[in-house]
């Protein structure tokens, strides 16, 4: 009998599918029952891979690959209708399980998610509860800006609606999963995480009516340093919670609080995550995607005072190669003539490039990618959701000074750098002369993993810049799947922008693959 699983805060579903992966003879382990996610793009991501999960692989229907080759996006939500009236057997397991709802809004009471969450699971009790409540309140980036925390937010308090269902519905063992930054987040003078913990321990102690069973908080990284008299384990500090993705096969820097929680009747203790022999490179899991250049949308013209404030002139640019290769080549030539640039760089040509597409015909991924079978589907015969963005021409002379000095130096530059090579490289912006630039323009070293892919990559893609310079570009929505671990018949639905935000807000499902192995020796 497969292990049902309750999803909440899903995102686009990174937790669910590395449990969904879990095989054994053949037959997957876990089954999700329930994926509850409120926002409207990411539950359609859902929807789509709930759908292709009611499926075994050999028993895809063609017209899955149909939607996936789709390159206009209005075309493609069509496909998808189509697909899903095709089969409705499979398509109404799917729309049970992947709900849009916002657990603690007033339109969705807790009978009402109740009553979903106790269809999932039935009369077992061998159940498994997964997800992270919104961590936008206490996050490392929230917190600098406003200088702390706003005790009104309902945000920070949202977890407890995790907590309620734990302590209702009594699940065997919870993986929930958070921000760095809740280590060091208070709320007045006390830690959040400490109060987390205590409440995640004794839930019955916030809601008594249910008579919860206390749960052992496991890390998932750092074996305990000892237990106490209850059997709870014992950490020397917090930090023993963290997850560096880099060390478990994940080629980013993404540093995560994950909690494992494990009912107090069940004697089993779970093991840690085993650390990879090598970190994995940026260049080989993204380095076999198909070359594609920046858009270009408008170049800055000048700007004067008005009103008390800086007004921008600004002029469209034409958006095809002939330009593109124009500007891009000119820059790159203009930085190749300052010192301390590499003579050899002078011969890379910009051989032709366009944008890409949401369905690039190719064979990818190599057979050299760490992480090939993993990404791999033969019967897609192409990548999706590689397209790039389009850029103001002087950010692309920031993305090419960016890549050829990472090139030479294998960091990426600060702020003095592009000071110190030219005036030009400083954007007219007040972020530029107060110290916040520096962060701003950050370039993705090609041996190494990749730094933390948040949702902030649908902003402008500024902090993601592709390493090579004859792309000049930010990294595409696949790029950050990849180095997020989406498998690449993992379609992302909704506009570019709303992509992004579902690749940065997600689990790496290859992390959560081997959390569920863990699990999967609990139950």
């Amino acid at each position: 009998m497969k292990v049902p699983v309750i999803d909440i805060f899903a995102g686009p579903g990174g937790l669910g599918e590395g449990f969904s992966s879990i095989l054994e003879n053949g037959q997957k382990v876990f089954d999700i029952k329930l994926s509850i996610e409120k926002d409207e793009n990411a539950h359609k991501t859902l929807l789509l891979r709930s759908f292709f999960r009611q499926f075994a692989e050999s028993d895809l229907p063609k017209e899955y690959y149909d939607v996936l080759r789709e390159e206009n996006l209005i075309k493609r939500d069509e496909k998808m209708n189509d697909l899903f009236d095709a089969h409705p057997k499979q398509y109404n397991f799917a729309s049970s399980e992947a709900w849009r709802a916002e657990l603690g809004s007033e339109k969705f009471p807790e009978r009402l998610i109740d009553q979903r969450i106790q269809n999932g699971i039935g009369k077992t009790r061998d159940w498994v509860l997964i997800g992270g409540p919104p961590c936008q309140a206490y996050s490392l980036a929230g917190r600098s800006r406003v200088g702390g925390i706003d005790e009104s937010d309902h945000r920070v308090y949202l977890y407890r609606q995790y907590l309620r269902i734990i302590a209702k519905f009594h699940p065997k063992v919870f993986v929930m999963e958070n921000v760095k930054g809740l280590l060091s987040a208070k709320v007045g003078k006390e830690s959040v995480f400490d109060w987390i913990k205590r409440d995640l321990n004794n839930p019955s102690k916030l809601f008594p009516e249910f008579d919860s069973p206390s749960y052992k908080v496991y890390s998932l990284s750092t074996v305990p340093e000892t237990f106490d008299k209850n059997g709870n384990p014992v950490y020397s500090k917090d930090s023993d919670y963290l997850i560096k993705s880099e060390e478990f096969g994940i080629p980013q820097k993404r540093h995560r609080v994950i909690l494992l929680g494990v009912r107090q009747d069940l004697e089993a203790k779970p093991s840690v995550l085993s650390k990879s022999e090598f970190p994995i490179e940026l260049k080989s899991v993204i380095g076999d995607l198909p070359k594609i250049r920046s858009g270009l949308n408008r170049k800055f013209v000048r700007s004067y005072p008005a009103g008390g404030k800086k007004k921008r002139v600004y002029e469209k640019v034409k958006d095809d190669f002939e330009t593109w290769s124009d500007v891009v080549t000119g820059y790159k030539d203009l930085i190749l003539s300052w010192n301390g640039f590499k003579k050899t760089n002078r011969n890379q040509d910009i051989g032709f490039l366009n944008i890409g597409s949401e369905y690039i015909p190719c064979t990818t991924p190599s057979s050299k990618n760490p992480l090939y079978n993993w990404y791999r589907d033969p019967k897609l015969q192409g990548t999706c959701n590689h397209i790039s963005r389009s850029h103001l021409t002087q950010d692309l002379m920031r993305y090419m000074f960016s890549s050829l000095y990472a090139a030479k130096y294998k960091r990426f530059p600060r702020l003095s750098e592009y000071t110190m090579h030219s005036s030009e490289l400083i954007p007219d912006h007040k972020s530029a002369v107060t110290g916040k630039f520096a962060d701003r323009f950050r370039v993705q070293l090609p041996n190494e993993p990749a730094t933390t892919i948040t949702s902030h990559i649908s902003k402008d893609g500024h902090y993601f810049i592709h390493y090579d310079p004859l792309q000049c570009r930010s990294l595409t929505v696949r790029e950050a799947a990849r180095i997020q671990t989406f498998p690449d018949n993992y379609l992302f639905c909704g506009s570019r922008t709303a992509q992004y935000h579902q690749v940065g807000n997600a689990v790496p499902p290859y992390l959560a693959y081997q959390i569920a192995q863990i699990v999967k020796t609990l139950i």
